[in-house]
């Protein structure tokens, strides 16, 4: 909120995008709408990625869990069917999948349950 104050009350912010200062009143909405575009979006492309990450870090816990129950295999194979049908990436690149994927790619997913149905045994 301190910054949308700061932003609201710039005339210069205003001029940058066209709109003339003088002496009538700050358009609230227009106000909003360049505070939104351009202080919030990197604020929301870090909150995005937290969120994938915890997305990921979810999905490799229920993935233990399925080893943990015994359903190793039935998982993998069961992954390796959705993902034959939906015609997935089997090996995107690695900072792509971090950023754009909110779930492990297959590979990734097989490999640590592999070595989990390893240390289980």
């Amino acid at each position: 909120f301190y910054t949308f104050s700061l932003c609201y009350s710039s005339h210069d912010l205003y001029r940058a995008f066209g709109f003339e200062g003088g002496s009538r009143p700050i358009p609230t909405m227009i106000a909003l709408l360049l505070f939104f575009q351009t202080v919030w979006a990197p604020i929301d492309k870090i909150i995005s990625f937290m969120m994938t990450i915890f997305s990921r870090v979810n999905e490799f816990a229920a993935d233990k869990f399925s080893v943990d129950l015994g359903m190793s295999r039935d998982l993998q194979t069961g992954l390796c069917k959705i993902h034959l049908e939906n015609l997935g990436a089997m090996c995107p690149d690695r900072l792509y999948s971090i950023y754009h994927y909110s779930h492990p790619p297959l590979v990734e997913r097989l490999r640590a349950m592999m070595e989990l149905d390893k240390k289980s045994k």
